[in-house]
């Protein structure tokens, strides 16, 4: 699926490895996994929708203070390791840690709220939740950044409740975890240079539409 970018907006650079924030190993999910006092089948599209309720209800949050600047504090605590599934948040720090040797930038625009920058009125609408299987499931979103972008994520069922396992899933096999191998199976491969040498990444980030 294609990345919208603004290319008039300022850029936010999401550098490698400055996605800072105390890392949540208990996430904040529902507190009582029942609705109107009956017990919830988590592989319902009710369930489903309400926990990406749980997970996007930090993303968008815009503040301004008592000199009028705009502070954009959706991130309380880290967003990826708290809601993104074990897996793919390991593929994102070991793509990171490349990007880190190699002073790339992995992201040039912020996966949770689609875009670059953010508008006043950002948000989300869930618009449908689909083949939910045992272990994953799949929801278009409808995300509102300046204006409305469709998209699609996958979620992986692990540790007993639903996780992001990629926020651009595809058909054709080119979605966010095969651009983060093919990041981290070309920095291994040049971990043999010497210093002077240089690891660009545009090429893959181009293939993958960023």
């Amino acid at each position: 699926m294609k990345k919208i970018l603004y290319a008039l907006i300022p850029m936010m650079l999401v550098a490698c490895g400055s996605r800072t924030g105390k890392a949540v190993s208990v996430t904040d999910s529902l507190a009582v996994d029942s609705i109107n006092g009956s017990v919830v089948d988590k592989h319902s599209e009710t369930y489903i929708r309400q926990r990406i309720d749980t997970i996007y209800k930090f993303v968008g949050k815009i503040s301004t203070d008592a000199d009028g600047n705009r502070n954009y504090n959706y991130m309380p605590f880290n967003l990826d390791s708290a809601y993104c599934s074990q897996r793919y948040y390991a593929l994102m720090q070991q793509a990171l840690e490349i990007c880190d040797e190699t002073g790339d930038i992995l992201y040039d625009y912020d996966y949770w709220v689609r875009g670059q920058d953010i508008s006043d009125d950002w948000s989300y609408k869930v618009a449908k939740v689909y083949n939910v299987t045992d272990s994953t499931a799949l929801v278009d979103m409808i995300i509102h950044n300046f204006s409305d972008t469709e998209n699609t994520i996958a979620l992986r069922f692990e540790r007993d409740d639903w996780y992001i396992d990629d926020f651009s899933p595809s058909d054709d096999g080119e979605d966010d975890k095969a651009y983060l191998r093919r990041i981290i199976k070309e920095g291994k491969a040049v971990k043999g240079y010497d210093s002077g040498d240089t690891y660009k990444i545009d090429s893959l980030k181009q293939e993958k539409g960023t």
